[in-house]
């Protein structure tokens, strides 16, 4: 199912005035080990053309991602998705992988997808032989996330964002990671970037809670890092 998404950058004070309305009108995500959130770590995959990064630049309506995702550091949940964006909609496929297959995509090599019984590994071990899609950065932050059940509304505050070039940094190793922000275009240190997300429409009392002065995002995270990394000359070490 094809879900709305919104993406706007706060200053660190404007988070603060939305958090606390948040929690106060929302459900914290079961998920959330504290207050603080949880740590999301994804490794972006991106083809010969670099498909992805210029299909975002350049503004395409329809443009797909491919990603591995962990949980706080935990090898024991790993999931192989496809984020699809038509427009100002999304929709998430996913799939499990083990640890192995974890490893093996973290040296590159993307064979380890072959070998799945999955239609989603399918699809991008094909594009990786047919487009020569490779690991292009590691993108970490801590999410911070609401919930509510009416059009299954999900308020997210993604924190700390950082951009890695080694496979370290899918586990938070300060040392392989660079934060991203302040930008040229979002010049305030300490940035979040406000995510909403609903089937087809916003309570409300939400949508009244967060009026904001924030700034219509107009990149991804995997672009803002893919250019943090190319500010400091670094590539994904296994290129």
């Amino acid at each position: 199912m094809l879900r709305h998404e919104h993406k706007i950058v706060l200053t660190r004070a404007q988070y603060f005035v939305l958090s606390a309305r948040m929690r106060a009108l929302m459900t914290p995500d079961p998920h959330m080990p504290s207050a603080q959130g949880y740590l999301i770590s994804s490794l972006y995959f991106d083809d010969m053309q670099e498909s992805a990064y210029y299909e975002k630049l350049s503004g395409s309506a329809d443009r797909k991602k491919y990603r591995m995702r962990i949980y706080n550091g935990d090898l024991s949940r790993i999931r192989l998705e496809c984020k699809h964006k038509a427009a100002d909609r999304i929709e998430k496929r996913s799939a499990p992988l083990d640890e192995a297959t974890y490893h093996a995509l973290m040296r590159g090599d993307m064979s380890a997808l072959a070998a799945q019984d999955n239609d989603l590994c399918r699809e991008t071990y094909g594009l990786c032989a047919s487009r020569v899609m490779t690991p292009r950065v590691v993108v970490s932050y801590l999410r911070e996330a609401y919930v509510h059940p009416l059009s299954n509304t999900r308020i997210t505050f993604d924190k700390q964002l950082r951009a890695g070039w080694t496979s370290e940094a899918m586990l938070r190793q300060m040392a392989d990671d660079v934060p991203v922000f302040p930008t040229g275009e979002f010049p305030y240190p300490e940035a979040v970037i406000l995510e909403i997300k609903y089937d087809e429409f916003i309570p409300k009392f939400i949508t009244d809670a967060l009026q904001t002065g924030g700034t219509l995002l107009a990149a991804s995270k995997y672009v803002l890092c893919r250019d943090a990394l190319h500010t400091i000359g670094k590539q994904f070490l296994i290129q």
